[in-house]
Parts: structure tokens; sequence; C-alpha cells
């Protein structure tokens, strides 16, 4: 028992004492000055490191704390990339031996910060035409010295099949502007190799919605420096969306194709991502179920995003626009990049609301005031603002939405306009055509302005012009449709005695 006892005291001894004195006899001065400088030379950007560290338990490491990589040229007092701590987990008879062969690869807190430049370049599109290979494979070893000389130095050091990222920040900023801060960002991947799919999962959190997550398989083609989606999905808000597509040109300049594609999706967490964004109302109720397909292609740098909303009976409810049951089809292309988000929107859409009803204007109102109609039933005054259906087609441009045709019906009567709304402060300016229904216009028969509304068929025909904000529109009478008409000089002498005489009346 002595015996064993002692084996076992010599056994911790010793290994006590590999932990404590081996790190001692590893040189990390050469593993400053030996990658570091090559990392700054290939980057042509400073790179500082606090302290480099090695330690044996629980598995033997390299540690960097506090690694800062300098901005480009333009801005080399500016931080591009930092990281609290950085740590590269190696093999042990390798370092013992002066090797450092990295098994796992982890990034604890980095930032980065993009800055896009006002001629639409980022600061880092220096490193653009960089090559850096993801999988160096460690035979290609044996060169002339000649050609040492001519290619740029290889990394001597062999990246390792585990990589992950804890809590990391990405900060998104165009001069002039107020920047946007992607914050917990998390990425792992296990079993990375070249040719051969591996397991991966990243997450961040973005202001205005939950966790968003993308996982599944990539597979990395070295020749063609291509990653390629395998049995992807992107998590967001309640939604579970396949994706698939490819990046190539992975070690340069990184190109994107990727796609999204469901015909059964919930509209309210549809709604609820374009609410984060500013382009939908966030007050608006939405529910039911959509079609959607997603594209996002082009340099990494300024990718354009593509996408198609297919309608099928969504219960929309808006405080500051209309309720009722949403058909139809929207397409929105939006560049990737700085300036206004609103101003970049491109697109159109043809959709059309039944059984539903208008919550900021009643159109009818002032049609009654113009034309003198009385009479109208708290029923009849309550239908003057549903609608059986309302159509329109439209186009998105330059920061405004314009309304090539808007047809409403409803019992009292039927409006037709067109016109344009601006994205940025959602105002209206419309010009709407009110056509009363056959009972409404004899209504007006005792008003003596209404003769002058009225058309070949005996209906009271009134134009009016809704402008102000989408919330709150104010609704006039279209004086200028009216002296297009004729009417102008008319109203201009009449119209304030009349209206007088029927409040009065």
């Amino acid at each position: 028992m002595k015996k064993a006892a002692w084996i076992g005291v010599s056994v911790i001894g010793l290994l006590a004492a590999i932990i404590l004195i081996v790190p001692a006899f590893v040189d990390l001065g050469i593993f400053k000055s030996t990658y570091l400088p090559f990392i700054e030379e290939t980057l042509h950007r400073r790179v500082d490191v606090a302290e480099v560290r090695l330690a044996l338990v629980p598995a033997p490491s390299i540690r960097l704390s506090n690694l800062r990589v300098s901005d480009g040229p333009a801005s080399p007092d500016n931080t591009f990339f930092a990281a609290e701590r950085v740590q590269l987990r190696l093999k042990f008879w390798p370092l013992i031996l002066g090797r450092f062969e990295v098994t796992q690869f982890v990034l604890e807190k980095p930032v980065i910060n993009l800055l896009r430049q006002p001629d639409g370049a980022f600061n880092y599109a220096d490193l653009a035409d960089k090559k850096f290979p993801l999988a160096k494979k460690p035979e290609r070893e044996h060169k002339t010295s000649t050609a040492k000389s001519q290619d740029p130095a290889a990394l001597p050091l062999v990246l390792p099949n585990r990589m992950s990222i804890k809590e990391g920040q990405l900060n998104l900023g165009t001069k002039g502007q107020r920047p946007v801060s992607i914050n917990g960002i998390d990425l792992s991947l296990e079993n990375f190799a070249g040719g051969q799919p591996f397991p991966y999962r990243a997450s961040f959190r973005y202001p205005g919605l939950k966790t968003v997550s993308l996982e599944g398989l990539l597979s990395y083609q070295e020749e063609q420096a291509t990653l390629k989606l395998k049995e992807n999905h992107l998590k967001i808000q309640d939604l579970n969306l396949p994706v698939a597509g490819s990046v190539t040109h992975v070690s340069t300049a990184p190109r994107l194709d990727l796609s999204v594609a469901s015909d059964a999706v919930d509209a309210k967490s549809v709604w609820q991502v374009l609410s984060a964004f500013d382009l939908t109302p966030r007050d608006m109720e939405v529910a039911g179920m959509m079609g959607l397909r997603i594209k996002l292609a082009g340099p990494s740098s300024s990718p354009v995003a593509e996408v198609r909303g297919l309608f099928k009976d969504v219960k929309v409810a808006g405080k500051r626009a209309l309720k009722g049951k949403l058909k139809g089809e929207v397409f929105i292309q939006l560049p990737m990049g700085g300036g206004s988000m609103t101003r970049r929107l491109q697109g159109n859409g043809k959709v059309a609301v039944s059984d539903g009803a208008l919550t900021n204007a009643d159109l009818i109102k002032k049609a009654q005031q113009v034309t003198g109609m009385i009479g109208l039933s708290k029923e009849q005054g309550r239908e003057a603002t549903t609608f059986k259906t309302l159509e329109t087609d439209f186009t998105v441009a330059d920061g405004l939405a314009k309304f090539k045709r808007i047809h409403m019906v409803n019992p009292q009567m039927e409006a037709d306009g067109a016109g344009t709304m601006t994205l940025d402060e959602q105002a209206l300016n419309l010009a709407v055509e009110t056509v009363l229904s056959a009972q409404a216009s004899a209504r007006s028969r005792g008003a003596k302005v209404a003769a002058f509304f009225k058309d070949s068929r005996n209906r009271v025909v009134v134009p009016l012009k809704i402008t102000g904000p989408v919330a709150n529109p104010t609704v006039n009478l279209d004086t200028e449709k009216l002296a297009q008409k004729g009417m102008g000089r008319f109203l201009e002498k009449n119209l304030d005695s009349l209206l007088k005489q029927k409040f009065r009346r």
C-alpha cells in the first residue's frame, strides 16, 4: 500500500511539475515576434496584444488578451476589430517540440466596427483583394528559395476544425448617420474541413427582434473558395424558414447568393420583422398565412435584398389606415448600404382589401357638407366608412409610394383616385373622386349646390383631396378638379353663402 501511495504521489507531483515548469520552457516571444508581424504585414494594419499566456489545464492553450486590429490606412487610429480574449487550444506533444498545432479557436467578446464611406466603400475594402486561406494543407512545404521570396509568406499554423465566437458585437455605421449595433453574436463550427459538410450555428440579437439564428450544414470548396449551405434554417421571431444558396470568393471579395422560400408563413411574424426595420406600421395587427420569397444576392459590401409576399386572406387592423382581409402580391427590392432605407426601397404591388373599413378618413362627411345631403341615418353613416372592396396598384421608389389606381366600393358611394404617400413621415397626397350611390344622391336633391355635382346619370360626384399624415389626414374639396370642370367660378361666389344657409336651416 505504501508503495502504491508513493507512486500516486510521484505521478501527481510529476504532473504538477509539468504544469508549472513546461510553460516556462515554451518561448511565447516566438509567437508574438513571428505571427503578429506576419499578420500585420498581411493585413497592412497595426495589431496590438496586451499579453500572451500559456496554460496547460484544462487543456494546453495560448490566450491573447485585449487584441486590437487598427482600421485601414485612411484611419489607422480607429479600431476595426477588437477582442477581449483570443484562445488557441493546442495539441500537447507538438507544443513540447515547439510547434503550434491548434485544435480549437475561440473568440470572446469580439467587436467589429464596419464603417461605410460616402462613396459606398467599407473600411475593409483594402482587405478585399487579399487572400486568406481558410484551411491550409500542411504538406505544401517544398518550395525553392526564389519562390519564397516572390510569394507571400505562408502562415506556419494549421487552422483548427473547431471554432467559436462568444458574445460578439457588430457595429454598422455610415458617416453622418446613427450606427446600428448587432449584439450577442455567437458562432460555432464543428469538424471544419474542406470538401466535407460540417455543422454550424450562428445567432445574434437585433433591436426590436428576438434572437435570430441560422444553423445547418456548410461545405467549403477550397479551389473555388465557395461555401455552400445544406439543410439550413433561419429562425427569426416565430418563423422557421429554409435557407439555400452559397457564398463564393470567400477568401477575396465574398459574393452572396442566398434564398428563402415558403408557401405558408405566419404573416404576423413577417410584419413584426419588417416593422423592426421601420418598413411597416408597428401598431397594425396582422393575422393569417402568406407566401414568402426572399433573395439576397451580390457582393457582401453591397448586396441587394428582394422580398416577394403573396397575401391570402390575411386579416389586417390598423388604427392609422384601414382594416379588412388582404389579398394580393407585393414585391420590394432593397439595395443594402448607406443613406435612408426608405429612399433605397423600390418595388410594386397589387392588393385588394375586402369587408373592411377606413380608420383614418371619413370621405362621405365632406361630401355631406358640400352637397347639403341630409337625412343620413346612423347606420348609413357607419356604412360610409366601411367598404366591400378596396383595390390599389402602386409602385415604390425614391422615398415615395405612388398609387396609380385606388378603387373603393361601399353601400353609400364608389371612389376612384390616385396619388402618393411619403415613406419617411408617411404623409398622403391623394386625389379621390367620390360618386354617391343613387340613394345618397337622392337625399341631395333639395340642395342648390348639389345640382352642380350631378353627372349624366343624376349621381352626385364630389372630387376630394386627402392630404397630411396617414394617422389623421385632412379631407377637403378638390377645387382644382372643379375648376377643370368649369365650376370653380360659381363655387367661388356662392359656396360660402349656400353652406351658411344650410347650417342656419
